[in-house]
């Protein structure tokens, strides 16, 4: 029996199932272009090949691709950790920061790596650190993003990268464990995993999308033949409002029209949901003149969001964070915007 029969046996199940998985998400690729799924496809590229390397270093004993596949491992847990960062809508100012520190952690582990010295640990404490801060970094961003989704794609991905980070903690020590396969071997299957909770995570959020599509679908079926039904205009605009502030999951709704000419033109209210009589009766008239009334004449509207909105004035585009006013919270929205509102505090407000 060979010396190295085990370890060979776990690299080629290793190369062979990120194989596997690198062709699934190519495929899944082509169907969702989500920019955190092309990130996690290029560093899942670069593990595939570190683990060729892996496979080839132990079957044909070859210690120089020792130092490309260390440096290939680093390099793919701070692309795994920006697709992390990516998919929980971290401001982009982190992006650059985060380059930025990992072509300084990359040189460092080369620096460290590159004096290897026979008999030693297979790998430095300090590229061990950095593996496992990378882990339970994307693990921890992960977690704290999956408040309030649906399904277990998110969390299952975030444990798996809390589980690697911890079990890699103490990765100079495993060669001299007795239980150094075995620790080898969970390591590997940990990797697997993580590309198994991708596809579910993918998955999840195409059916989330579809089911999106189908219900906003069926309020345009219901709109569609109860406009038909009737001539009242206040009766389409209550059924449209209360379609939309339904398909937005928002709670607050209104609609102002436009009345009269000049100086002497007024948003009138037609159309509300969630606001209570004694509002809707103190601001039915709101005049033209008012900044934010002028605003929205000149088509500088915004769109809300769960965190932030996206504020259009013809082709110019800026984002602005908003946190929208909830029980026990002070307001952000700006002060047009609360006016607007008024007295009430929903958790969302369609405009």
């Amino acid at each position: 029996m060979l010396e190295n029969q085990g370890p060979s046996a776990v690299a080629f199940f290793e190369a062979t199932a990120f194989l596997i998985l690198l062709v699934l998400f190519v495929l899944l690729r082509k169907d969702h272009p989500t920019r955190f799924l092309a990130i996690w496809v290029t560093g899942w590229t670069l593990l595939t090949l570190k683990a060729a390397f892996e496979l080839t270093q132990v079957a044909m004993s070859i210690p120089q691709l020792r130092l490309a596949r260390v440096i290939l491992l680093v390099i793919v847990n701070f692309i795994f950790l920006r697709a992390v960062i990516c998919y929980a809508g971290k401001a982009r100012t982190a992006y650059s920061f985060l380059w930025s520190g990992s072509f300084v952690l990359v040189v460092l582990v080369y620096f460290v790596e590159s004096r290897f010295v026979v008999g030693a640990a297979h790998i430095h404490w300090v590229t061990s650190t950095i593996l496992a801060c990378t882990s339970l970094s994307a693990g921890w961003f992960l977690w704290n993003s999956t408040g309030g989704t649906r399904g277990h794609g998110a969390r299952l991905l975030a444990g798996l990268f809390l589980l690697l980070g911890l079990h890699g903690i103490d990765r100079p020590l495993w060669s001299e464990s007795p239980l150094f396969l075995l620790r080898l071997a969970f390591d590997h299957l940990l990797a697997v995993s993580l590309g198994i909770a991708m596809v579910v995570l993918v998955l999840e959020r195409a059916r989330a999308r579809t089911d999106e599509l189908n219900d906003k679908l069926r309020r345009l079926s219901l709109l569609t033949a109860s406009s038909t039904q009737t001539l009242s205009v206040r009766e389409v605009l209550d059924l449209v409002l209360v379609n939309v502030v339904g398909s937005l999951g928002v709670s607050h709704g209104i609609v102002r029209l436009l009345e009269g000419e000049g100086s002497s033109a007024k948003l009138v209210v037609r159309a509300a949901v969630g606001f209570d009589e004694a509002y809707l009766a103190k601001e039915k008239e709101i005049p033209v003149s008012e900044s934010w009334a002028q605003r929205v004449l000149k088509e500088e509207f915004c769109f809300p969001g769960s965190a932030r909105e996206r504020c259009t004035t013809g082709n110019f585009r800026r984002r602005i964070r908003t946190r929208f006013e909830t029980s026990g919270r002070r307001s952000r929205l700006p002060k047009e915007y609360r006016q607007l509102a008024g007295p009430h505090r929903a958790e969302r407000t369609a405009l």
